[in-house]
């Protein structure tokens, strides 16, 4: 005689996670999930601007908080959380390291506050500022998203090898990784393979907090190298180059990995034409306020006094 028992067992919680590494596309990734889960989403921060939020912080926050699935700080930080029944899907968007740097410069710039770096950015041209980071911050210079990946940001030495490797296990393990080079591609990959999770999430998209318009980066790496040495001086541009190696790198793998999963999937070229579609109405009106908002491109700043 076969003897059958049904258990009452809470349903699986489905959480979005958005890791925001500053200036790395996240305004717009918190748009869109701000857009689609509506008031289940919430943007959570320590009180400090450089505070840390862990794993348990975040867990405790979402078992306060069961109405909320998706959300996004530039505080958190990995290992993400491991809590029985419950799945996290992490986002984290990567980018080139010295042009984010770039991009970083013209939101000091931008950003109308009493702060020293924002005060500095609006004083000095891009070689200078970029000098000064150099030798007085090297945490905000050195292998900045391998730190955040593996050390938690925490900067206590230069990263090393091991810390690389522990960055490109987070990355390869990550529901959404991305690069905001490869933004489109990376979204278009999301969508389908979050599919059994979040059937109806859609990520479309208009930029926000454009530090600099897509139309003015250079497309190639030599194109991108000359106008960084343009644009800051050949020294400046070597140390930093050499004190990113580690961030490059992990660039250049979260890359393969973005276009893995854009390829694994049935018609990616169709797909993202269709995406680009759903995108294209959002675009005239982002595309022209950052034109109004942007004041240094790299162009211009080339020669600038600031």
């Amino acid at each position: 005689m076969r003897i059958e028992h049904t258990l009452d067992v809470p349903a699986t919680r489905f959480i979005f996670v958005h890791y925001h590494i500053f200036k790395n596309g996240g305004t717009t990734i918190e748009s869109i999930l701000r857009r689609e889960f509506g008031a289940g989403f919430a943007t959570v921060h320590g009180r400090a601007d450089e505070s840390v939020l862990d794993s348990r912080s975040l867990t405790e926050f979402l078992r306060q908080q069961p109405g909320i699935s998706a959300v996004s700080s530039h505080h958190f930080r990995y290992p993400k959380p491991a809590v029985p029944g419950w799945v996290i899907f992490d986002c984290c968007f990567l980018r080139h390291p010295l042009d984010r740097l770039v991009s970083l410069y013209n939101q000091y710039r931008r950003t109308k506050s009493s702060d020293p770096l924002c005060a500095r950015a609006n004083r000095q041209a891009p070689g200078e500022f970029m000098k000064q980071l150099l030798r007085d911050s090297p945490h905000l210079v050195s292998d900045v998203q391998v730190t955040q990946l593996a050390s938690a940001g925490a900067f206590a030495r230069p990263a090393n090898e091991r810390d690389l490797e522990k960055a490109t296990e987070i990355l390869h393990d990550m529901a959404v990784p991305g690069i905001v080079e490869l933004f489109d591609e990376s979204l278009v990959a999301a969508e389908y393979f979050l599919k059994p999770a979040f059937p109806e999430l859609r990520l479309h998209h208009s930029p926000e907090n454009v530090s600099r318009p897509a139309h003015s980066r250079p497309e190639r790496l030599p194109d991108l190298e000359q106008t960084l040495v343009d644009l800051w001086s050949a020294d400046v541009y070597e140390d930093l180059l050499r004190l990113n190696q580690l961030d490059v790198e992990l660039f250049r793998r979260a890359k393969v990995e973005t276009q893995r999963r854009l390829f694994l999937m049935p018609d990616p070229e169709q797909r993202l034409v269709e995406f680009k579609a759903r995108c294209a109405p959002l675009r005239p009106r982002a595309s022209a306020n950052a034109t109004e908002r942007e004041p240094v491109r790299v162009a211009a700043a080339a020669g600038a006094a600031g």
